[in-house]
């Protein structure tokens, strides 16, 4: 007898368990289908983990679906509360058309996604979807807060003090239980940033300090000035005599070779062709992590890392480093402003390096 209502059906192939199902002991009965819409931004995909235990409470026994942008899949692979991850392309939504889901959670605002979650169908709905005018709605009431989030600057700004996470939860009606960020790198990610420890000869015993110098790809204004960088690096090297590690993607390249060269010795480059598994090894092996409110960051936080969070043009109110980091906030008078781009750039450049060395310093611990 074959049992598709099990959680490990495949139907095209036997389960991990094998065949058949009569005789198998690892039946898992399936109570309820949800879907998780969440598909911009990586370090929003990450930190809407953090939503995926009280998802699990309230249904029990569920079988959850994310559907996610390409790029972020990486970022769900291992996670133990996610039974099935599907691409927003083609033939990722194309399977959605003929199933049908106890329990949709929309946390998108983009129109072409909030289309897509109005159009599947689901016993009940939450968060955001799209009237037949084309215009922005919510499924239901409790989600309303989120979406004037974005419409009203001094309810984002300067009224709201509820985590992204708080957020969430009430959007999609679960119970908060400030729950982490479930984020669980494959099998062996930290393998080429061992080997290259054993390459550089990475001195052992001392505290090994990453500088994550981007502000990704949206946000130039979250750019932390390379004097303050050098200034830092100066004081990690002479105090704390610490191991530090330059980290970055592609857009970092000639920053941090210009932080190299004039570091002069004092830091280790790790390169910026590194994937975000791989990134993600590197991280693994590290202290402290200092950045801005970056996709490094999150990944950070859900590696349980001790983070040193450099706030500028976004609510650091917003994001949780579940105590065991600070964040940075200078409090420039245009800030936050959300601007992509700004001539100014005080809101960064206020925050100095002892400010951040301190920082570090209370956060090391015994190996400072």
């Amino acid at each position: 007898m074959i049992k598709a209502d099990c959680r490990y059906y495949r139907g095209d192939k036997p389960c991990r368990h094998g065949f058949p199902c009569d005789r198998c002991d690892r039946y898992d009965h399936i109570a309820s289908h949800v879907l998780v819409i969440k598909c911009r931004a990586q370090g929003d995909v990450l930190r809407t983990t953090a939503l995926l235990p009280g998802l699990k409470r309230k249904y029990p026994g569920s079988f959850l679906t994310w559907l996610v942008d390409p790029d972020s899949v990486e970022l769900l692979q291992n996670n133990p509360l996610v039974d099935r991850i599907l691409s927003l392309d083609l033939e990722g939504v194309l399977p959605l058309a003929v199933e049908r889901f106890d329990a949709l959670v929309s946390l998108d605002k983009e129109p072409a996604i909030t289309a897509l979650a109005s159009a599947l169908p689901a016993a009940r709905k939450f968060g955001f979807g799209q009237d037949e005018h084309g215009r922005l709605v919510v499924f239901n009431p409790a989600a309303d807060y989120a979406r004037l989030l974005g419409m009203d600057d001094e309810l984002k700004f300067r009224v709201n003090s509820k985590t992204y996470q708080e957020i969430a939860a009430e959007a999609a009606e679960v119970d908060y239980q400030r729950d982490e960020y479930i984020y669980v790198p494959p099998e062996g990610a930290g393998r080429k940033a061992l080997d290259f420890f054993r390459r550089k000869r990475v001195p052992k015993g001392r505290i090994n300090i990453g500088l994550n110098t981007g502000a990704g790809t949206k946000f130039e204004t979250k750019q932390w000035p390379e004097k303050h960088f050098l200034r830092l690096i100066g004081l990690l090297a002479g105090n704390l005599k610490a191991n530090i590690f330059l980290l970055g993607g592609p857009r970092e390249k000639p920053f941090n070779a210009s932080l190299e060269k004039k570091a002069a010795g004092r830091v280790i480059n790790t390169g910026t062709d590194n994937s975000l598994t791989e990134f993600a090894g590197f991280l693994s092996l590290l202290d402290v992590i200092v950045c801005s409110d970056t996709l490094a960051m999150h990944m950070a936080i859900g590696l349980k890392k001790k983070v040193i969070a450099l706030f500028g043009p976004t609510c650091p109110q917003e994001i949780d480093l579940y105590d065991r980091g600070e964040k940075l906030f200078a409090g420039a008078a245009c800030a936050p402003c959300y601007k992509q781009t700004c001539e100014d750039g005080s809101c960064m450049g206020d925050i100095t390096a002892e400010a951040v060395f301190e920082a570090v310093k209370r956060r090391a611990g015994g190996k400072a």
